[in-house]
Order: structure tokens, then C-alpha cells, then sequence
């Protein structure tokens, strides 16, 4: 399996927590940008074969007006002809029926919907311009469109996070009936607007202990409601966990294409530059072989995100060593940390939200 994603750097507006390459622009320096992928993706034209999935992220791809959008998707078009899963992640408050009408001409399959929380209070606090009835509207839009497979992103564990607004949250999960749920634990990012008011004591975050109780709660409840945990911050209804998604984290080949973008052809890894302006001044990037030591590390790293782990016997015979060996992993399998049932090495559901700990083995 191999993936393509393109990264859209454009935002309406920067979140509070938000640390990806990302940029407030305009159109003439959208369209300066759509062109230098298209001239990317050109160059790649080999690497560009069999492409199973595609994941268009940011930034906020769905800023781009629609003539760029089709512009884009044109020029992808033939090479993602046979794509299994076609993904866009998009700002709820811009779905429009006419952009809705593009997505489904051109093949994508999959939104995802950065709606963070339900609670008007909390949106404003992390930077967000929506109100939830957007959310309402853009599900209700994508649906009209045949668009089905549809995800919803939140955060949990920001300041003045209640537990109430996180049962809020599930419960318009519920209603809204969607087949995939992302809940991602904030990470206080430097160079933030968060670490900003953090480092000013015009913020504070919640208790570690509170946290965990939120993500024990989450679990608990997707659970109960017919989602399963398939990776630490991803739930989905059976057939919709998402494909593209897991090829990083059962590491499979992708491409990366845009500012900011990483990607791995087997053996080899490589970054594009994180500005705009170097980015396209150097479209072609270097490509750098990958240690073994290393490789081992991100495979470990990334194997172990997911709730069924690692196969030790493909581990095996890829690498011709043991993990428990090749790693200080005896104390963690003593711990509960980690366990092994027959093939799989896996960390404890329980455990996930402490598996850092492990991941420290791997840095």
C-alpha cells in the first residue's frame, strides 16, 4: 500500500494550539502555492504509482476558493484513479453545497471535520470562528452529497475543560451518528498562543490526573456506544477506521507533497522546508537514507500507537532481532506498561494515556 498527502498550509485564522506549518495568506499567494504542488507532483510522477490513499490536510484545505480546489483535484485526478480512501480536512464553518459538489465529482470519499468542541466558550478560547450549528450544517451538507464517512476531531484537556463538556461532546457524537471520532489530548506546543499566555501565568492547565480520567471516560463511552479504539486518539464504527491514517503507523510507503510535508519511499525519508518562502524557492527536496537503528525506532514508535501493536514475528523476520532485545522493554512488559499475547506487543488500553513512558525507549 502506498499513500499521497498534500499538505494546504492556508488558515482562516491560527488556532490557539496550533504548531503545524500553517499560514493566514491570501489568494494570489494560494494560487502561487497550488502551482508549485502541481509542479511538485510532477516531479514525483514515479513515485506517484498505485496510490491506495489520499489524505489532503493542513492548514485548511477547504480555505482554498473553488477554481483552485478543482484546479487541484484535476491535476491529482489521474493519479489516485483507484484510491480506496480519499480523505479532506476541512473547516466546518466554509462546507458550502457548492464545494460539497466539488468534493464528490472529484473522488474524495472522506472529511474530516475540525470541530474541536461543542461548548461556544471553549471554541473561542482555542481560536476556533465556528459555532456547533456549523458543524450541524456541514454534516447535514456532506450527507445531501453522499459523502457518509465522515470524521469529527476534537480536543480534550484544555484549560477550563469541564467534564461536562467533554459528556457534551460525546453526546453530539452520538446524535450526529458520525462513523469516526478523533480525541486528541492537547499538547502545549511551543511558539503557541497557549504557550504564550502560559509562560505570561495568564493561563493554566488542567491536573494531570483530570485528564486522565477524561481520556478513561472517552474510551469507556465510544466503547459502550459500538466505537472501537483502533489507535490512541482514533475511534470508528466497524470498516470505517481510516486507511490512509494507518499506513503511517504500520509503516507503509507515502508521499509527502506541499510545505511542511514528509514522506517515505522505502529507504528513504524526506522533509520539505516548513516556509513558504523556502518551500518554494527548493520544491525538490533531499532524500536521506534512514539509519537501521532508526528505522527500528519508528517502527516500534508508531506500531505501538495502535491497540493491536506489533507483530514480534514480522518484527522478526524483518529485522532479524527481537524488540524485547533490541530495546530496554523487560521492565515495561514487568510493569504492565507493555504485554504480549501470542504474536502481538501491545500497550494496554488502560495504559495508553502513560505511553509516553514506553515511547521514551524509541527517542
Amino acid at each position: 500500500m502506498r499513500g499521497l498527502y498534500i499538505h494546504i498550509p492556508f488558515c482562516k485564522r491560527i488556532c490557539s494550539y496550533c504548531d503545524f506549518p500553517k499560514l493566514v495568506s491570501n489568494e494570489k499567494n494560494y494560487k502561487i502555492y497550488i502551482d508549485a504542488i502541481k509542479k511538485e507532483i510532477d516531479s514525483k510522477k514515479e513515485d506517484l504509482v498505485n496510490i491506495d490513499t489520499v489524505y489532503i490536510g493542513g492548514g485548511t484545505p477547504n480555505v482554498l476558493p473553488n477554481e483552485l480546489l478543482i484546479d487541484l483535484l484535476k491535476h491529482i485526478h489521474p493519479y489516485i484513479m483507484n484510491a480506496k480512501e480519499v480523505t479532506i480536512e476541512a473547516n466546518p464553518e466554509l462546507i458550502t453545497i457548492s464545494q460539497a459538489d466539488i468534493f464528490y465529482e472529484y473522488g474524495i470519499s472522506r472529511v474530516s471535520l475540525g470541530v474541536e468542541s461543542t461548548s461556544d466558550s471553549s471554541l473561542k478560547l482555542l481560536g476556533r470562528g465556528h459555532k456547533i450549528e456549523d458543524v450541524t450544517k456541514a454534516i447535514d451538507i456532506l450527507r445531501d452529497k453522499h459523502i457518509q464517512n465522515i470524521n469529527l476531531d476534537f480536543i480534550f484537556g484544555y484549560p477550563m475543560e469541564t467534564l461536562d463538556n467533554l459528556k457534551s461532546d460525546l453526546e453530539y457524537v452520538y446524535k450526529e451518528n458520525v462513523p469516526h471520532v478523533s480525541f486528541y489530548s492537547l499538547i502545549l506546543e511551543d511558539k503557541t498562543i497557549f504557550s504564550y499566555l502560559l509562560s505570561k501565568g495568564e493561563l493554566k492547565l488542567l491536573d494531570d490526573d483530570l485528564i486522565a480520567d477524561m481520556y478513561d471516560y472517552i474510551n469507556k463511552d465510544l466503547y459502550n456506544h459500538g466505537y472501537n479504539h483502533y489507535e490512541i486518539s482514533n475511534y470508528a464504527k466497524d470498516g470505517y477506521e481510516s486507511i490512509h491514517n494507518e499506513l503511517y503507523w504500520k509503516e507503509m510507503e507515502y508521499v509527502g507533497i506541499g510545505m511542511g510535508a514528509s514522506g517515505f519511499i522505502k529507504p528513504y525519508r524526506y522533509a520539505n522546508y516548513k516556509t513558504l518562502k523556502k518551500y518554494l524557492e527548493c520544491i525538490e527536496e533531499e532524500r536521506i537514507l534512514i539509519p537501521l537503528e532508526e528505522e527500528k525506532k519508528e517502527f516500534m514508535m508508531l506500531g505501538l500507537r495502535m491497540l493491536d501493536g506489533i507483530s514480534l514475528s514480522y518484527y522478526e523476520s524483518k529485522y532479524h532481532s527481537s524488540p524485547i532485545f533490541d530495546f530496554d522493554l523487560s521492565k515495561h512488559i514487568d510493569s504492565g506498561l507493555l504485554k504480549i499475547e501470542g504474536d502481538r506487543l501491545f500497550i494496554p488500553e488502560d495504559k495508553l494515556f502513560i505511553a509516553n513512558i514506553v515511547y521514551e525507549e524509541f527517542v
